[in-house]
């Protein structure tokens, strides 16, 4: 008996230990996985965690964070939840497109990358302090979180000592491309705010890549910013002309793993470099369309973190910074340039769209992003014009956006468009660009030609539609020229109106800009226009423009002050001149004559004649001679009361007015009637001063 109870004691035994692991296993298996091997390195503010995946897909990486250790999944709240990543989070899946072949994430500069097993979470710190982390997994194929918190697996022993930082972005790999090293650079980001390092991602860690050529030996680089499209590889050149050398080039681009048509992650998709909905899962194209939160412009804060650390770390001038695109990434650039006016000097777009919309197939995608149109969602990109800030839409439109910036240090603007494009078909949208452009004063050159999408039928050589970069920076003053009238004429927005070909402002220059407390003055011409390489059949000697004068340094009129100027000739002679009170806003001169042999337009404030101002220059009055019916209106500011006299001489030195003038403390008009044709010299004396000007009748 003793006998057979003990051999029935084993399968007894037995029995109740199977269908605990039998238990334990399909628990495993079918409710969730665990990582293994999870390790914490910190390095410039940003901790980065690493971790064996488990043997499955579809899973979704959970990561928490305490300052106490984790030893209950109950510790695993919303307050410790830090965002997530998908499988494969170790793979540089983007830079594996470019490059065609495996490419996985190094952490640090010098050390060998991510093995194929191993997933990353790169955490921006936010305070100075030590803390725990715990990394769980989510079977997409259920929804079911696995929070088994094992020690030492899937969660630190240790906690991890953090400080807050400036992160940097971290060298992956040095290639060559048409004959220039590129050096690639991984951001990581993340959905974490910091005063050092903003949010740039809606659902957790991710890492985006860019890539940095230097040109020439200079002090002081100028920084293109050359937005890539979709065509790029790792391996094709910057798409900026050899000829633009002594500087550096940065590759940005807009790329999200988001599925494709196959519906497979990593496929890729765009932002137009704006951004998406806070909310926005940017692993899924299948989002709810969002009804109520903010359209955050998560690229353009990217972009911006990368020119503050190519300005400390690349010897970059920061008054020289340029963007370039063609076509959606020409609308990057110009986006760029409108969102960040302050920031770039010029701004340089090729067949690019001035404005995005949810349409075509893509069209849920992007109302996944942005929202519909109807309910225009707000953005983070602060109203110019006051408090608030703008729609996520006007924000999309550069023609609103030129409108929304009127008073503000707008770039330059050069762009070209194609009446035989279809991918952006040239249309009445087109024209209201140019419209908008121009009745808001934004300075640049805008040209069209018979170019397809792709560039075939140009007219244009790219050197001559390619801005002269280097005359222009944030630290110096410009004109911005508008309603030229030796423009051509682009038409109505149907292809077979207007000319076939021309720019707004083709024929305008200008050079040698005096900028000063009291006074401005600039040279301004006409040049000669060409088209492939030749001289274009209408050439110019004379015309007129509007005038206004942006970026302004030194020449700073207070609101009621009264402005002064004069355009003289190449002889120095005062061939138009006037005056009016300046009110807050931009400082427009319009019809201002223009010759191909040049002319200088002088502006003075009558905020520098006051008494007891502190002016570098000279508080002699300025005389100011405007053209009225009868001849011209003459004015000028006196500080104080006193008697003078009014002589006007012809060219042979005869006396054709002699008049005794009262002028009082202030502004003082009086007319001079018209002459007949000529030169006259016009002599007025008084008490404290003695003025000689040249007037043209």
């Amino acid at each position: 008996m003793k006998s057979i109870t003990q051999t029935r004691a084993i399968p007894f035994v037995f029995l109740i230990i199977l269908p605990l692991t039998f238990l334990f296993s399909g628990y495993v298996n079918c409710f969730g996985y665990n990582v293994k091997d999870l390790e914490a390195t910190y390095s410039n503010g940003q901790v980065f965690l690493t971790w064996t995946n488990p043997d499955e897909k579809n899973v979704k990486y959970n990561v928490y964070r305490s300052a106490t250790k984790f030893t209950s999944s109950n510790q695993l709240t919303s307050e410790q939840y830090l965002g997530f990543v998908m499988d494969n989070s170790g793979q540089n899946i983007h830079l594996s497109q470019l490059m065609d072949k495996d490419v996985y994430y190094k952490i640090k500069g010098n050390s060998q990358p991510l093995t194929k097993n191993q997933g990353l979470y790169v955490v921006t710190c936010t305070n100075s302090q030590s803390y725990y982390y715990v990394v769980t997994t989510t079977n997409l194929s259920n929804g079911s979180e696995t929070k088994t918190i094992i020690p030492g697996d899937n969660s630190l022993n240790n906690p991890v000592s953090e400080t807050v930082k400036q992160p940097l972005p971290v060298l992956q790999e040095t290639t060559t491309s048409a004959g220039e090293e590129k050096r690639w650079y991984v951001q990581f980001v993340n959905n974490q705010e910091t005063p050092l390092y903003p949010a740039m991602n809606s659902t957790g860690s991710y890492g985006f890549n860019f890539y940095s050529i230097k040109r020439g030996n200079t002090d002081k680089y100028p920084l293109f910013l050359i937005f890539e499209g979709n065509g790029a590889t790792a391996y094709t050149g910057s798409g900026l002309q050899e000829t633009i050398t002594d500087c550096y080039i940065i590759g940005l681009f807009d790329w999200l793993p988001i599925p494709g048509p196959s519906g497979k992650i990593g496929e890729g998709n765009n932002t137009y470099y704006s951004g998406y909905h806070e909310k926005f899962n940017i692993y899924s194209g299948n989002n709810p369309i969002p009804t109520s939160g903010t359209v955050k412009m998560y690229v353009q804060t990217r972009i911006m973190e990368t020119l503050q650390w190519a300005k400390q770390n690349l010897q970059i001038d920061a008054t020289r910074v340029y963007t370039k695109g063609v076509s959606s990434s020409g609308f990057g650039a110009l986006l760029t340039g409108m969102v960040n006016p302050t920031e770039i000097a010029a701004t340089y777009s090729i067949v690019e769209p001035m404005f995005v919309k949810p349409a075509g197939p893509q069209s849920n995608l992007y109302q996944q992003m942005w929202g519909s149109v109807a309910n225009s969602l707000p953005s983070d990109v602060p109203d110019p014009r006051g408090p608030g800030f703008l729609s996520a839409y006007t924000v999309l439109d550069c023609r609103d956006m030129v409108d929304v910036n009127e008073n503000v240090d707008m770039p330059l603007v050069f762009d070209v468009h194609g009446k035989k494009d279809i991918t952006v078909p040239w249309s009445p949208w087109i024209i209201e660009w140019y419209d908008s452009l121009q009745s808001n004063h934004v300075g640049g050159v805008f040209y069209w030609d018979q170019r397809n999408h792709t560039g075939d039928g140009k007219n244009f050589e790219t050197e001559e539609t390619t801005p002269d970069f280097y005359q222009y920076q944030t630290s110096l003053s410009y004109p911005a020229f508008s309603h030229c009238s030796i423009n051509q004429n682009p038409g109505n927005g149907v292809p077979s109106s207007g000319d076939p070909y021309g720019a707004i402002n083709g024929y305008l220059e200008w050079d040698n800009i005096i900028d000063k407390e009291c006074e401005y003055s600039i040279d301004v011409m006409l040049k000669n226009f060409y088209v492939g390489g030749e001289l274009d059949p209408e050439q110019y000697t004379t015309g007129t423009t509007d005038i206004t004068f942006r970026r302004l340094q030194n020449f700073h009129p207070l609101s009621g002050d009264k402005i002064r100027w004069k355009n003289y000739n190449k002889d120095n002679i005062v061939i138009q001149s006037g005056g009016f009170e300046f009110i807050d806003g931009q400082l427009t001169i319009k019809d201002l004559v223009i010759n191909k042999t040049g002319n200088r337009i002088e502006l003075k404030s009558s905020q520098c004649f006051r008494i007891g101002k502190n002016a570098v220059e000279s508080s002699e009055p300025q005389l100011y001679f405007i053209p009225s019916a009868s001849g011209y209106t003459a004015q000028i500011d006196v500080t104080t009361d006193q008697s003078s006299s009014l002589k006007v001489y012809n060219l042979r030195g005869q006396l054709v007015i002699n008049r005794q003038l009262i002028l009082l403390q202030g502004t003082n008009s009086f007319e001079i009637p018209s002459l007949g044709s000529g030169i006259f010299v016009v002599k007025l004396k008084g008490e404290s001063f003695s003025l000689t000007e040249k007037l043209h009748f």
